[in-house]
């Protein structure tokens, strides 16, 4: 399949991922317009960008993926439709019942999850989560090729098992960050004081405390809520949170060194991070000292 010549269009195009897609494709040298909501929307509705569009990328807030998709469906036949939403199974819920309501709708339809942000200038090393397809007629594999040569790195990961995964990257982590940063708050802290007395290890959870705290926090309460699969994880950790708080308040060593040995198996695999986490240590270190 040719797919440079194809017309493009990105609902969604103004910020977030759909801002990065406008500008990929227009880096390809690719005819792509967007719609928004905007006052930058290029199209007066989402249904005019998609009657003049050949491949459209839905790319809105998780909370309106619904709305949007029953919006433009009736308008789809012989396009091409790619969701990239950070939660699959209610989206893909949608699509098949709207596509069995309406078989007379013959719609490529493909769902992937980037997992970086817009921010990244260059796809080196970057993860796509290649989740679902239908009606597949070969535009996904010809933008893998894209995707590819710009070393990206693709994974096929089927749409429930992404949610479960994602219930723990992103449920389980962003739910652990905030949590952290709130206690953190509430203790009564300088926080910059924190930091002058904080070791490289400890900075760099700092670092991400702002990164994640500083951004929409929209779009990480979709994340929890949308995500069948968080709630479970989050009881995990919960009990978990219980268990560890009730041995120190006994001042159990030996049940806290027990605590933390009982887990070691699960990463042992992964020691070599370790090292990376030495190099990230050492480079902030160097970044600290030169930004004095």
């Amino acid at each position: 399949m040719e797919i440079k010549s194809l017309r493009y269009g990105v609902i969604g195009g103004s910020q977030g991922m759909g801002s990065w897609f406008v500008n990929y494709l227009k880096d390809k040298n690719c005819e792509v317009t967007f719609s928004s909501n905007d006052e930058s929307s290029q199209w007066s509705s989402n249904k005019e960008l998609v009657e003049n569009s050949d491949v459209i990328f839905l790319s809105v807030p998780i909370t309106f993926m619904q709305a949007v998709i029953k919006e433009i469906f009736p308008y789809l036949n012989q396009k091409i439709l790619i969701e990239v939403c950070s939660v699959k199974k209610f989206i893909i819920d949608e699509y098949n019942s709207l596509q069995k309501e309406n078989p007379e709708i013959n719609v490529e339809f493909h769902s992937f999850h980037p997992m970086f942000s817009q921010r990244v200038s260059s796809l080196e090393g970057q993860v796509f989560l290649y989740c679902f397809k239908s009606n597949d007629r070969g535009f996904f594999s010809a933008f893998n090729q894209w995707l590819i040569a710009d070393q990206a790195e693709i994974f096929d990961l089927d749409y429930i098992r992404h949610d479960k995964v994602m219930g723990v990257v992103q449920g389980l982590n962003h739910f652990n960050i905030f949590v952290s940063a709130r206690a953190l708050e509430q203790a009564g802290h300088n926080l910059g004081k924190i930091k002058d007395v904080s070791s490289p290890p400890y900075r760099i959870f700092l670092i991400f405390f702002s990164r994640y705290v500083l951004q929409d926090p929209a779009l990480y309460a979709d994340i929890q809520m949308y995500n069948e699969f968080v709630p479970e994880v989050l009881a995990i950790f919960k009990q978990e949170v219980d268990n560890l708080y009730n041995i120190i308040l006994k001042k159990d060593k030996a049940a806290f060194i027990e605590y933390v040995e009982t887990t070691r198996y699960y990463f042992e695999e992964n020691r070599e991070d370790t090292g990376i986490s030495n190099h990230l240590i050492e480079q902030l270190g160097i970044y600290l000292n030169r930004h004095k």
